[in-house]
């Protein structure tokens, strides 16, 4: 595990952070000592996972977020900034889809709800974040897009695809707009990742399948994704802006 001691003491929020990536960011940033706050709809989780950290000796605190309402977003920042005197780090990990369809087969309200998830949250906490980032002297933005925002691979949901996508192009105009401010903004775009909604939607043979195509010929575990994220919020990536990291374990070379 790289050390990153510039780390200890900052405070993360991690948005989609009961499971799957978001869950193992939050790891990931407790072993580095980072305050971490757990945005999460699902509650129970989320408070779950936050004793966990609390019990390895790092302050953590977990809030009942609604990424897609403003006033959710609002309160659940204002509180950990109160307990924690600050934001450092903003991950959004909150994200996904909830069928694979074509356009033509898919309901307006399927859209509507992932482009809310994925897109109308990411820019709800980014804007609400921002005043408690530029307080910071060492902001960082990192959102969570995927590779189905990069490049069409495999089966989707063109919902998913299109929002993916938008967060990448958001994450690049905040880049530029914030940079004078000294925060970073920064995205990574996963391959199918082993979390539990990915086995839970997709079939051991169509896991066997998508590995095949992948030069390492495995799908990447949470924690993959999870330590490149942690690089990202560490000085050690202080002059990077704008970047969509692919991390798909050489699947798509752009």
């Amino acid at each position: 595990m790289a050390v990153y001691p510039e780390l200890k003491g900052r405070v993360a929020v991690v948005t989609g952070a009961a499971q799957g990536i978001g869950a193992s960011t939050v790891r990931e940033f407790a072993k580095q000592h980072t305050l971490v706050a757990l945005l999460d709809i699902d509650e129970f989780d989320a408070q779950k996972l936050a004793h966990e950290i609390k019990e390895g000796g790092t302050r953590a605190m977990a809030v009942r977020t609604d990424v897609t309402d403003e006033q959710s977003v609002i309160s659940a920042l204002a509180r950990v900034a109160e307990e924690f005197g600050g934001i450092d780090i903003l991950v959004n990990s909150a994200g996904g889809y909830g069928k694979l369809t074509g356009v033509e087969e898919m309901q307006v309200e399927e859209w509507d709800r992932t482009v809310a998830l994925n897109m109308r949250g990411t820019f709800l906490t980014c804007k609400h974040a921002i005043p408690y980032l530029k307080k910071s002297k060492a902001g960082r933005i990192i959102n969570v897009s995927s590779i189905s925002g990069r490049t069409l691979f495999g089966s989707t949901s063109p919902a998913y695809a299109a929002s993916k996508a938008g967060v990448i192009q958001l994450t690049r105009f905040l880049a530029i707009e914030l940079g004078p401010s000294g925060i970073t903004s920064n995205s990574i775009a996963p391959i199918t990742t082993l979390t539990p909604r990915v086995r839970a939607l997709r079939t051991e043979a169509n896991i066997e399948q998508i590995a095949s195509q992948i030069p390492l010929r495995r799908l990447p575990d949470p924690e993959d994704h999870a330590n490149a994220m942690v690089f990202l919020a560490s000085d050690s990536a202080a002059y990077l802006n704008g970047v969509a990291l692919d991390i798909n374990g050489g699947r798509i070379l752009m």
